[in-house]
């Protein structure tokens, strides 16, 4: 299979952020220049520029969204954003992604970078587990190490619980028994047990044991679950606590953070469940099968799982007999040693006072980082976008879609925790992704560095007269259009739980006209159609002959490379051109302002304003060529602005067994972008399929991303579907 059948781009990619220590002194931190006159060499004046739709632009009027009249209830639908009958493009937003390019571009410091200065988390591998063991909380510091068996809670085809079984209640978790314990081959397990207050007689057999402990209930947190566990004190002499292998404060607050952090993971999961009927559904309830629908453990919801408490149960990891980590849950998440904002760099952090402004704050403008204190707190920039104006009229420039609109695919949300994708080797070459091969563990940890800025690949190679247009009578992500899926649409929903495929083996079966609309996705009632001109004005003053060189040169991308803009810019949305209009450019410098504001007579000399963008962008250009890193960005921008039309852009997934050879994978109605990941991280065996994949670099070179392969369910499993027979346990008094 070529490369372009089962290759793919990621929707976003990195341009890399260097150390700024390294640059042209003009690319250095300074303060801003002083407002109180214009410096005689440097440029004042406007620059008229005219922005053309290449791909559909997604202006969405948040203000106007309305429930769709099908689907779940917190799906919206949103309409064009007018204003006096044409498509309103906000000014801010051009100056939004102006800003970005230019940060970019001249390699700045990061406007903004908030939030990231927690370490992330990652689960551990199942191996992991063999160094764990159960351990009670007796005080501070004392901890007694459990013994575990057991207890069959679930039916292994339904799921559903075997209690209350006659007499029995289904224990709760927590709750203090006395069980009858058993050895088997898969170690010890419960075969019968009453609560420990009640005075029924427990009979041990031949090789059984009667012993008091504890129920440890996690729920129907795991497809086909069939046991929770027992948890007790060995029976005889008394126990001595396990010794430390780190204080007991440094435990504490390790546990502490790594429950807050799974809680952040999945916090809007736990907001968001709601039973078959729309009401909201507690966390420790199973709603259905699958991700997000099955019970949650007790420990991302019960606050008295927040810290460690006096009978509290959770789980050791044991280094050379010493307790070194305390975990929930015994296959765990963890947390990397270091955060994201520890990898970034003094140099590309946001500029911490008005003495340390990069280009980018010095032009667009700059507020001091939250809770830096310092004065001057902001400073006001050089540079404004006027308003934007529309050519066409609504009529003439927008693409509508009838009653609900269409519901367009799930947009991924940003995981900087997958350290494969957001992370570099080191530092000094941000270019140069992390090592496939590398160990999870090992990702976030000292010595690496962040990739750079995300961006967004043009999409190119699409055959734009299909591409775009919604065919009526088949699923319109399932089918192909000049040879690429219409990832910008959301499949109907999947003919079962399964994924099963049609009968000709190139698309999932989905049931005809079901739309999906809830609360992962949104739906449109149009767009601004490719063609569409809009144009604005770019106010500057006084500008270096650099710096107005590094906008000359964002204002002027080569033929077929193109900037982006709006809403769902990962499914396609937003490639604009920008170019610059004669007409309405008008630049001076400073020198010429003084004569004229001396003589108070006549008016600025003419100037051919576009000749003096092309000299500042030649200027911007040898100091670009005569820096390795500048030259490297540029390179960058100008490979994912013109996009490779040999490869599709999309979300990673996993390609199921059977289809033909040649076929490009459709996406899977289910939503099940996960699964790649997951088999990413799973040690493959065939010499032909390389996992533990990073986000490969820019260079032409670098290997793509593959689809893998993934076996289907077996045709029994699709049939029998997920319910079957309750089976009683075998609980004997």
């Amino acid at each position: 299979m070529t490369t372009g059948e089962e290759g793919f781009l990621n929707p976003y990619t990195f341009i890399p952020a260097f150390p700024r220590d390294a640059l042209p002194d003009a690319f250095g931190d300074a303060p801003p220049p002083s407002r109180d006159r214009l410096r005689a060499g440097c440029l004042t004046g406007r620059i008229a520029v005219t922005l053309t739709v290449e791909t559909p632009l997604l202006l969405l009027d948040t203000t106007r969204a309305v429930p769709a009249s099908t689907g779940e209830k917190d799906h919206r639908v949103y309409p064009v954003r007018l204003r006096d009958g044409r498509p309103h493009l906000p000014a801010t937003t051009v100056k939004g992604m102006l800003r970005a390019a230019y940060e970019a571009v001249t390699n700045s410091r990061f406007g903004v970078f908030e939030d990231h200065d927690t370490p992330f988390g990652f689960r551990r591998e199942a191996g992991y587990a063999l160094g764990m063991v159960p351990v009670y909380v007796a005080g501070e510091g004392t901890l007694f190490r459990l013994q575990s068996a057991l207890f069959e809670m679930y039916d292994k085809e339904s799921g559903e619980n075997l209690y209350p079984d006659g007499d029995l209640h289904a224990p709760v978790h927590m709750e203090r028994l006395r069980a009858v314990i058993k050895k088997t081959k898969n170690g010890e397990k419960v075969v019968d047990f009453a609560p420990a207050d009640s005075s029924v007689t427990l009979t041990a057999e031949r090789g059984e044991k009667v012993v008091s402990g504890i129920a440890y209930i996690t729920g129907p947190n795991v497809e086909r679950k069939r046991y929770e566990r027992f948890l007790y004190l060995p029976p005889g002499d008394k126990p001595s606590p396990l010794p430390l292998a780190r204080e007991w404060k440094a435990l504490a607050e390790n546990w502490e953070s790594l429950i807050r952090n799974y809680r952040a993971a999945h916090d809007d999961e736990l907001r968001r469940r709601r039973t078959p009927d729309g009401l909201p559904a507690g966390p420790d309830r199973r709603v259905g099968d699958g991700p997000g629908r099955l019970a949650w453990s007790p420990h991302l919801h019960d606050e008295n799982h927040l810290r460690l408490r006096r009978s509290a149960i959770c789980y050791a990891r044991l280094v050379d007999g010493g307790v070194d980590r305390l975990y929930p849950v015994l296959i765990p998440r963890d947390l990397y040693p270091v955060a994201p904002a520890e990898l970034l760099g003094e140099g590309l952090a946001p500029a911490p006072s008005y003495e340390r402004l990069s280009p980018a704050d010095r032009v667009f403008g700059w507020v001091a980082p939250k809770g830096a204190g310092v004065r001057p707190s902001a400073y006001r920039g050089r540079l404004r976008v006027g308003p934007v104006t529309c050519d066409g009229t609504a009529a003439e420039t927008v693409d509508r879609f009838e009653g609900d609109g269409l519901p367009l695919a799930i947009l991924s949300r940003p995981k900087p925790q997958q350290g494969r994708f957001y992370l570099a080797e080191s530092r000094q070459r941000p270019q140069r992704p992390i090592k496939d091969g590398t160990p999870k563990e090992e990702l976030y940890a000292q010595g690496r560095g962040l990739r750079g800025r995300k961006v967004y690949w043009h999409h190119a190679g699409l055959d734009a007269g299909k591409h775009w247009r919604i065919p009526g009578a088949e699923d319109p992500a399932q089918a192909p259009a000049g040879g690429r899926h219409r990832e910008y649409a959301r499949s109907w929903k999947a003919a079962d739980d399964s994924g099963r495929l049609t009968r000709d083996r190139r698309r999932h079966e989905t049931v005809p006209g079901a739309e999906q609309r809830d609360s992962q996705n949104r739906s449109i009632n149009g767009w601004v159609r490719p063609g569409t001109v809009f144009r604005f004005t770019v106010e500057v003053r006084d500008l270096d002959e650099h710096e107005l060189g590094a906008l000359a040169w964002l204002l002027g991308l080569p033929e077929g490379h193109f900037h982006r803009l709006g809403f769902g810019r990962p499914l396609g949305f937003g490639s604009v051109r920008l170019a610059v209009d004669p007409t309405g450019t008008e630049l001076h410098t400073g020198a010429e302002y003084a004569t004229y504001y001396r003589t108070l007579t006549g008016g600025l000399p003419a100037t051919d304003g576009v000749k003096v963008l092309d000299e500042a962008r030649r200027v911007f250009e040898k100091e670009a060529a005569a820096s390795p890193a500048l030259s490297t960005i540029r390179d960058a921008m100008l490979t994912v602005s013109r996009g490779d039309p040999a490869l599709p852009v999309h979300y990673p997934r996993t390609r199921p067994d059977g289809f033909p050879p040649g076929v490009p994978a459709p996406p899977d109605p289910r939503g099940r972008n996960f699964e790649w990941f997951t088999v990413n991280e799973q040690d493959e065996k065939s010499p032909r399929i390389r996992t533990k994949r990073s986000l490969p670099g820019l260079e032409a070179t670098a290997p793509p991303l593959r689809i893998y392969p993934k076996k289907a369910l077996p045709e029994e499993t699709i049939r029998k579907g997920a319910n079957g027979p309750r089976r009683k346990g075998g609980n004997k008094r």
